[in-house]
């Protein structure tokens, strides 16, 4: 009898921490998530579908000729270390993918495949009509910068319960135009979470 009992508390154990496949392209799937107090994909697809269609709304890119638009670093001011691309690559793919703009990778943070490229103009291994020609990269005339935003908030509880904390955060984006310093489009979306084990510095 005493065998069978930790092989059997084990067992419960490994059937508690048993992994389960989410399926991203079904809905009832994905909204039987278990929920977390951190960032997370349901947070990246609602606030991006937010902002871009906010953003295709406005009329901002009728405002601007050929709108180019060269993505600035998103400020992570939140307590956890994410990478902001979650939310930045989904945005960039629907304004690209709407054929209303284009995003200039020239003008990224790390050096472009197409600076790279010609970088090499001058090395003799490579045929020089291949090269693309001088002048025919595309300045930018848009800008789009942001900041992401964490404020924790202790929430008021019975005497013999847990505090738990309520998680705001805030998702700002702003569109520029290069030429006139201008911007012709901002946006703000909260997501708001109540629970314990708040991410915190």
């Amino acid at each position: 009898m005493k065998k069978i009992l930790p092989i059997a508390l084990c067992a419960v154990l490994a059937a508690c921490g048993e992994t389960r496949v989410v399926d991203l392209n079904n809905q009832t799937d994905v909204e039987q998530m278990q929920n977390v107090m951190e960032l997370e994909y349901r947070d990246w697809e609602k606030t991006a579908t937010e902002m871009t269609d906010s953003m295709l709304k406005s009329g901002a890119f009728a405002r601007v000729a050929n709108p180019v638009i060269a993505v600035d670093d998103i400020k992570n001011d939140t307590m956890q270390r994410l990478d902001t691309d979650l939310l930045v690559k989904k945005i960039r793919k629907t304004i690209v993918n709407s054929g209303r703009a284009q995003i200039a990778t020239t003008f990224t943070g790390e050096e472009s495949m197409s600076n790279k490229m010609r970088a090499t103009r001058s090395n003799d291994e490579y045929a020089a009509s291949t090269f693309a020609g001088k002048g025919t990269l595309v300045a930018p005339n848009m800008s789009l910068s942001g900041k992401m935003i964490q404020r924790n908030l202790k929430l008021k509880s019975g005497w013999f319960s847990s505090v738990d904390t309520r998680v705001e955060y805030y998702m700002q984006l702003t569109l520029t135009d290069l030429r006139t310093g201008l911007s012709i489009w901002e946006e703000e979306s909260p997501i708001v979470k109540e629970g314990d084990h708040a991410p915190t510095w």
